[in-house]
């Protein structure tokens, strides 16, 4: 199971929000295959794309493995008009992608 632990939104001097940044973290489940390295960020990557937050207002991507194999840090840049309420329904979207979400 992939959990968002920390989302952190940037804004400029006018309070538009420029970017939002999300740490995921992997919790190993009894059931589950264990995800870490690259077969997480694929995973984080294809529940992303589920959602619309690029297509709609991003501007671009950027998904890091962290230090240790569990965690992913998520960037996205924003070009557009984004509010606070859109940040929240977007983070509730990613994560029912993510516990919908099973590659490997």
């Amino acid at each position: 199971m992939v959990n968002i632990v920390h989302i952190d939104i940037h804004c400029d001097d006018d309070r538009k929000i420029t970017a939002i940044e999300i740490k995921l973290k992997y919790v190993n489940k009894e059931d589950e295959s264990v995800l870490s390295g690259q077969t997480l960020v694929a995973t984080v990557s294809a529940a992303f794309f589920k959602t619309t937050l690029l297509v709609d207002v991003g501007k671009s991507l950027k998904i890091t493995p962290g230090k240790r194999d569990d965690i992913v840090n998520l960037t996205v840049r924003i070009d557009g008009d984004l509010k606070f309420e859109d940040v929240a329904r977007f983070s509730e979207a990613l994560q029912n992608a993510l516990d919908e979400t099973k590659l490997f």
